[in-house]
């Protein structure tokens, strides 16, 4: 389902929410089909607004660390692969973005310690970017969708903020590729979401 789509068959069903899930799910629409607006027109803006509907969805602390949004989302991330019978995420993941899911995890440059040992002057981010990848691709191996999702997810995390927090120019060259294909994997991903969080018999 696109915005429109979802915005439609929200209106149906929204009076049997409590206003906290209702007003969460109406924010994730509206930034969703602002995305969807930009998809085409700015790659940049479309990646900033998903993810402002993605964080609508499951949380609206903005002081988080790294690992605090990892052990979030681990456990936001397990309900909806638990309602997701028809394996979309995992189909997304798998099937439809393989390739630029491996590129994140091969990709230094949107993983969070190679920044910080930048600052402090050390390589201690090596030891610990090997030992990401061999996570990622132990899930790979085994097909383990809520870890791979998490590694995914905390690598366009660190993408975020390098655009929220003025770390990248607009419509730059240099990460144009990881803009454009997180956009793509967000555009397909942040629906999923939007529609599983429209089952309230889970304690969102």
């Amino acid at each position: 389902m696109n915005g429109d789509q979802l915005r439609e068959k929200f209106r149906e069903i929204r009076d049997g929410f409590d206003d906290n899930h209702r007003t969460r799910l109406h924010r994730a629409i509206s930034w969703l089909r602002c995305a969807e607006n930009y998809s085409e027109e700015d790659e940049d803006v479309s990646f900033i607004t998903l993810w402002i509907s993605f964080n609508s969805l499951y949380s609206i602390d903005d002081n988080r660390t790294d690992q605090t949004f990892l052990q979030e989302f681990v456990l936001f991330a397990a309900k909806l692969l638990q309602l997701d019978e028809n394996k979309r995420i995992y189909n997304c993941l798998w099937t439809n973005f393989p390739s630029f899911v491996k590129q994140l995890i091969d990709n230094k440059y949107v993983f969070r310690d190679f920044w910080q040992s930048q600052r402090d002057g050390d390589d201690k981010w090596e030891r610990h970017f090997v030992s990401s990848q061999r996570r990622a691709m132990r899930a790979l191996a085994n097909s383990d969708t809520p870890e791979l999702l998490g590694e995914v997810m905390l690598r366009l995390y660190v993408l975020r903020n390098q655009l929220v927090h003025g770390g990248a120019t607009w419509q730059s060259g240099v990460n144009r590729e990881q803009v454009r294909d997180g956009k793509l994997m967000m555009l397909e991903l942040v629906p999923v979401f939007i529609e599983l969080m429209f089952d309230d018999s889970v304690d969102w």
